[in-house]
């Protein structure tokens, strides 16, 4: 099953880079326009739901019952309201030509480099983490169809290392090809674009087993909730606002966030679209929750771990093949976050650090931009 697991996951990544291959041919060749829609733009916002909203929110919902939602509610009502917040952010970002966070930052203080240099070693350090969360996620759903030990899904082998090098590699390709004035990836972004379908899909395809398949319908899935600890709906009102609030302001603030919502906007009036899209594409990521849950608590042994209940209730079923799409979803929420929290660091600390550093000590403003250039696209790949 292991040698089947990888190679599905080979095919799909081959897959990926076959995805942006083209996007980044048609750019070239002028034909972007369709790769600058409203839903594709819409879809690339879904590197918000990472590895933790496909597998981790189930847990959540074990632990916190409904408190999940508020993950959900933030980036929704921000949205909503776009015409606030975000039209401002979009023209901005495009008048004072924004490339990253730290840029609309510093360029908010006279252009502080300083600042941007803070803001910088803050995103370093707080997305760092996150990416190991990522991977982790991935070498855990490796591990359950290797140990075949569908309660633990421990970490073994080296798993994390060969997914990181691939995605460095494709990030490295597709990522840091050229330099661009607006910072825009097309081949990225389209690949982003149908990873989220692909994640969406296998979540609502076990949704859909767990309700129909093993709960008999959905009076019965609603039967086995109310029977549940999830059944007793608590709610901590100072709490949940706290929570949407923290889930909005990471919506605005966080790097792959803001690289994909305003750097990779082209059109404000995409964001009209996204408007009722993105919520709704959040509505239906979170709607089988909470029953994949409940069934999880029920059918697997005591002390599984509840952030893999989408893939090993599958397993524990021997729907295989069901497990493998679910595996796939997973691998797309983990591997979209890390692709571009990876352009977008690379982007604020080559502008911010290492290009200051190189034009203050190596450069002695005699550098021709070619120079320049070079060292740009090195210090992003590296």
């Amino acid at each position: 099953m292991l040698n089947t697991l990888v190679f599905v996951g080979s095919a799909y990544a081959l897959f990926l880079f076959a995805i942006a291959f083209a996007a980044e041919r048609a750019a070239m060749r002028g034909q972007a326009r369709w790769l600058r829609s409203p839903i594709v733009y819409t879809l690339s916002l879904s590197i918000y739901c990472t590895a933790w909203t496909f597998y981790g929110a189930v847990g959540s919902a074990v632990r916190s019952g409904f408190e999940y939602l508020t993950i959900y509610l933030g980036p929704s009502l921000v949205l909503i309201g776009w015409w606030l917040i975000l039209r401002k952010l979009v023209r901005i970002g495009r008048s004072q030509r924004i490339t990253s966070v730290a840029d609309l930052i510093s360029s908010r203080y006279g252009k502080s480099n300083l600042l941007a240099v803070g803001v910088t070693i803050l995103a370093v350090v707080g997305t760092t983490p996150y990416i190991a969360l990522q991977l982790q996620s991935v070498t855990l759903s490796f591990e359950v169809f290797g140990v075949g030990d569908i309660a633990t899904g421990e970490e073994q082998g080296h798993t994390a290392l060969w997914v990181a090098a691939g995605l460095a590699l494709f990030t490295v390709i597709f990522g840091t090809r050229n330099l661009d004035a607006n910072e825009r990836h097309n081949g990225v972004v389209m690949a982003i674009a149908v990873e989220a379908v692909v994640k969406l899909a296998a979540l609502l395809a076990v949704g859909v087993f767990v309700v129909w398949g093993l709960s008999g319908g959905v009076s019965g899935a609603l039967a086995k909730i109310d029977a549940s600890s999830l059944g007793q709906w608590q709610m901590d009102g100072g709490r949940w606002v706290g929570l949407t609030m923290l889930s909005a302001a990471a919506f605005l603030c966080l790097p792959r966030i803001f690289q994909v919502l305003v750097v990779e906007n082209e059109n404000e009036t995409h964001l009209r679209t996204a408007s009722w899209a993105f919520p709704l594409y959040l509505g239906l990521m979170s709607l089988f929750v909470v029953p994949i849950a409940v069934i999880g608590l029920e059918m697997l042994p005591e002390g599984s771990n509840p952030d893999l209940f989408v893939l090993t209730v599958p397993l524990s079923q021997g729907r295989d093949g069901l497990a493998v799409l679910s595996f796939l979803g997973g691998f797309s929420s983990a591997t979209s976050m890390v692709i571009v929290a990876a352009i977008a660091l690379s982007t604020m600390v080559s502008n911010h650090v290492v290009m200051p550093l190189w034009l203050r000590y190596a450069g002695g403003g005699a550098k021709v931009s070619g120079d320049v250039r070079g060292v740009v696209l090195l210090a992003r790949r590296l």
